[in-house]
């Protein structure tokens, strides 16, 4: 695990300046996570599958809509709690580059995050937007916005969705470790451009501060 870290550093010949966008996950990596996932899938029957996948599947369109109030309720009850990682608030507002959260949440969740914790984001986009990660779509939306080519971005996130979302868009990527995701990311950690175990050192490499 660690010579595959050690090789997915980025090298001296590397340059933050490249990027003119960077688009950060919400949950686990800007922000402790603290969604109930196991709570939820048990209130809507769907135990051990992915949460959003599962409702988008209910032909019932009812349920289907009663099934999201219930995930946005757990949503912005978690909202109101939110704790932010640390370094976090630090790296977003001390960069001078266009920068927003993509996430599967709905965006009022990641408004009250931002207005509450005080990041200074240039976009939200949740899942209300475009199709959630793993798909390329909210990432493309992000950077037709600013008119910025996906070689001039970067998505930052701790879990897979995040870095499949990136490559799919053409963008660079760069993956967070957590005690809590080091183990899940063995199995995925090959397929991001850049490896940081904490914010802060992701910050370093973007020269904030």
């Amino acid at each position: 695990m660690i010579q595959e870290i050690q090789q997915k550093r980025p090298e001296s010949s590397d340059s933050s300046s490249k990027f003119e966008l960077v688009a950060f996950d919400l949950d686990g990596t800007l922000i402790e996570l603290n969604i109930p996932f196991e709570d939820i899938r048990k209130e809507l029957g769907i135990e051990g599958r992915f949460i959003l996948e599962s409702i988008m599947e209910e032909s019932d369109m009812q349920r289907r809509q009663k099934m999201f109030r219930i995930l946005e309720g757990y949503e912005l009850r978690c909202a109101m709690e939110a704790r932010p990682a640390y370094y976090a608030v630090e790296l977003v507002n001390g960069l001078d580059v266009i920068k927003g959260v993509i996430t599967r949440n709905s965006r009022r969740s990641a408004e009250i995050v931002a207005e509450r914790l005080g990041f200074n984001f240039d976009f939200i986009i949740g899942r209300e937007d475009a199709k959630p990660k793993p798909s390329p779509e909210p990432l493309i939306l992000a950077l037709r916005m600013f008119d910025v080519r996906p070689s001039r971005a970067l998505m930052v996130g701790d879990f897979l969705f995040d870095i499949l979302s990136g490559k799919a868009a053409g963008t660079k990527t760069a993956l967070i470790l957590t005690e809590r995701n080091k183990e899940m990311a063995k199995s995925f950690i090959h397929h991001a451009d850049y490896v940081f175990e904490s914010l802060k050192e992701l910050a370093d490499f973007l020269e904030v501060g």
